[in-house]
């Protein structure tokens, strides 16, 4: 089953964006995944097409994340934490805000883009079984941070 940048762009366009929260970075971002993609088509297998996109661009993102840190660091400036504007708005975005990063990750992969768990486990790279474990650890965590327990 072969996979069309119209179906997929969205969802790798909102997973980078996810990680960069910047419009133009996400747009460059999400163009270089779908480039080393279809750059490296002939060589490799087709087989779990959406987990190979979701691992090159988390790839991109955390080279980006890299090169900013690195800068941030020869600067000496602050670290920006844009989750903090809009948490008195809403209480689910609160929560889900102060998840630990590769928490948000995993909610923002398997709820809003869909993956199966096989696909996750192999962006993440780790076993089925650690996943299941992680995400009912998250969802139990989220649960009393809304509940205002945590």
């Amino acid at each position: 089953m072969a996979i069309t940048l119209e179906e997929q762009y969205d969802k790798i366009y909102r997973y980078c964006y996810f990680h960069v929260k910047d419009q133009y970075l996400a747009e460059d971002l999400t163009q270089e995944t779908f480039f080393r993609y279809y750059r490296q088509e002939g060589v490799r297998i087709r087989v779990q097409e959406m987990a190979y996109l979701y691992t090159i661009a988390r790839n991109l993102c955390i080279d980006h994340y890299r090169k900013t840190k690195e800068e941030e660091k020869k600067e000496k400036e602050g670290e920006v934490r844009p989750l903090d504007d809009l948490a008195e708005y809403m209480d689910l975005y609160e929560a889900v805000g102060r998840l630990q990063k590769e928490q948000q990750e995993i909610l923002l992969l398997k709820y809003v883009d869909g993956l199966r768990t096989g696909e996750l486990a192999k962006v993440l790279g780790i076993s089925r079984f650690s996943l299941y474990r992680k995400e009912k650890e998250i969802l139990e965590l989220l649960k009393k941070k809304l509940e205002g327990g945590v």
